[in-house]
């Protein structure tokens, strides 16, 4: 999509969007039990988001979301404002009007966000920050290694080779939000980013259990790449519903008591005849592809129903907009403006769908 037509459009709209912040936050400063105020910057925010999402500005858009998590907490009354996170989230605008000044003046809208962006998190989360942030570190840090995911032989021996090839092997733990819905559908947008920049060698729960919805709200992904924790980390947290992302780098020393069956195992390929070599290469790729599988499959029919069910979504969201509108109630506005969020995510969902789809059946036609 040629998206340069828009930029003047888009830097137009993005200043307004931001002074309306600026002089919202002051009239919340004054009153912060006033949530129609938030609900005002929260619109705001939502619009910029989206807006530099489609534009190709991540860092604006991602800064954004952050912003957005917070004012989302504070509406429905998860958080209390405070001049803390007041403080925090005029930073955060700061930043965002300088990376849109940057754009309007030929750069590419790119800055260094990564403190005010984990200060949001941190707010988001209910943790502590500032002054208390090295206490919050150390509660933290304990948490960050508690799965403990069990490795075969074969799977420890993909992590030491990808490590002597400068890979880096991260373990990533993966928390929805408790209320989320179409939780395959999640998995299978963060399987998507992963496999974009490395290769999944494990998920724990298995694929299988995963794409059939078969767990609570968390999954662990054993992953090799070249890029770093915070930039998976980053990537991840840009999908819908997810409330946490855990990325460590594995201890592969922490791996080597496994080593002895791995030397095991090669005295006796020496001694092997060639058929029974044969088999043991057999049966080591049918493993590689087992645990390599990244694929989250969706039934057509199951598709062909939800879409139905979506375009009934849709309607139905334009009548309660017109209603919305002529009974100019605030509560129904805020569940119309949900309800458009949701239903936005799904059609993302959906357009990736419809994508894989077409690269399926053009690969088998291919073939």
């Amino acid at each position: 999509m040629e998206v340069n037509q828009y930029l003047e459009i888009f830097i137009e709209e993005s200043k307004e969007h931001l002074q309306a912040c600026n002089e919202k936050l002051l009239d919340l400063e004054k009153n912060p039990a006033d949530l129609s105020i938030v609900n005002d910057i929260f619109r705001s925010a939502h619009t910029l988001k989206g807006m530099s999402a489609t534009m190709g500005y991540e860092d604006l858009a991602n800064l954004t979301h952050q912003m957005e998590n917070v004012l989302d907490a504070i509406r429905n009354e998860k958080l209390t404002v405070s001049p803390s996170i007041l403080d925090v989230v005029f930073a955060a605008v700061d930043d965002l009007e300088e990376m849109v000044f940057s754009i309007a003046g030929g750069g590419d809208g790119k800055r260094d966000v990564s403190t005010v962006v984990e200060q949001l998190k941190k707010i988001e989360k209910g943790e502590a920050f500032g002054a208390e942030e090295a206490k919050s570190n150390d509660e933290k840090a304990p948490a960050s290694s508690q799965s403990e995911q069990q490795y075969d032989d074969f799977e420890h021996t993909v992590m030491q080779q990808s490590k002597e090839k400068g890979y880096n092997c991260y373990e990533v733990k993966v928390i929805l939000n408790d209320n989320c819905l179409l939780k395959a559908a999640r998995v299978f947008m963060v399987f998507e980013i992963l496999e974009q920049v490395g290769e999944v060698i494990k998920a724990v729960p298995s694929v299988e259990l995963l794409e059939e919805e078969k767990f609570d709200s968390q999954f662990y992904v054993t992953f090799i790449t070249k890029e770093s924790a915070s930039d998976i980390e980053n990537r991840i947290m840009k999908v819908s519903e997810v409330e946490l992302v855990d990325v460590n780098e594995i201890n592969l020393d922490t791996l080597k008591k496994k080593e002895h069956f791995q030397e095991a195992a090669a005295t006796v390929e020496v001694e092997e005849k060639p058929q029974e070599k044969e088999k043991t290469v057999r049966k080591a790729a049918k493993q590689s592809s087992a645990n390599s599988s990244k694929t989250i499959r969706v039934n057509i029919e199951r598709l062909d129903i939800l879409m139905n069910l979506f375009e009934e979504l849709v309607i139905d969201r334009g009548r309660l907009e017109q209603i919305s509108k002529e009974l100019n109630n605030s509560e129904l506005d805020d569940t119309v403006e949900r309800m458009t969020r949701i239903s936005g995510d799904l059609q993302n969902i959906f357009l990736i769908c419809e994508w894989c789809l077409l690269k399926q059946c053009l690969t088998v036609s291919q073939e």
